[in-house]
């Protein structure tokens, strides 16, 4: 079975505080497990790069137009890189192909798969659950995760070991 990889891709943006993510799901040609020693990989992730780079905050816009008009030209991009590329943008299970998604808790988050080889896809937009928010790094920030479902931001740390409530031990004190 092929194993899934996501290309994370950071856009700070001037209209959305603290940015916005996108997480490209790909399977590499093979079963080689160094996705970063991939032949092609680094040429092909800063393609990608481009071209969400390109779609930028728009995904997002108020006009629907212009969100329309964004993400048909990302999906546009990444169909044709497809097409030249043993590394393809593909949607694996509940992992979409494409996964946007805002920092800023009110914001949908945008799913996106492909439908067939032509190119064609669909277009999902869901509530964001209240997760952990922080910050966009870097304009262009780039990394890879392991294929699995998770939500933006792609790195969230660990929270504090929690110790159990401290209650005072006293002999006869019933609860």
């Amino acid at each position: 079975m092929t194993k899934t990889y996501c290309l994370t891709i950071e856009v700070e943006s001037k209209s959305m505080t603290n940015g916005l993510g996108y997480m490209v799901a790909f399977s590499l040609p093979g079963d080689d497990e160094n996705v970063m020693k991939q032949k092609g990989f680094t040429a092909w992730a800063d393609k990608v790069k481009d071209a969400v780079l390109r779609a930028g905050d728009a995904v997002y816009d108020p006009d629907p137009y212009t969100k329309k008009l964004a993400i048909a030209e990302l999906m546009n991009e990444l169909k044709d890189l497809n097409a030249g590329s043993p590394i393809q943008i593909e949607g694996a299970g509940d992992i979409p192909a494409v996964q946007i998604q805002s920092a800023n808790p009110y914001d949908n988050r945008i799913e996106i798969n492909f439908t067939d080889k032509d190119g064609h896809y669909s277009v999902a937009e869901k509530g964001l659950a209240d997760l952990e928010r922080r910050a966009v790094s870097a304009h262009g920030h780039t990394g890879v995760v392991d294929g699995t479902r998770r939500h933006f931001p792609f790195t969230t740390q660990q929270p504090p070991a929690l110790s159990p409530p401290r209650t005072p031990k006293t002999p006869g004190m019933r609860l």
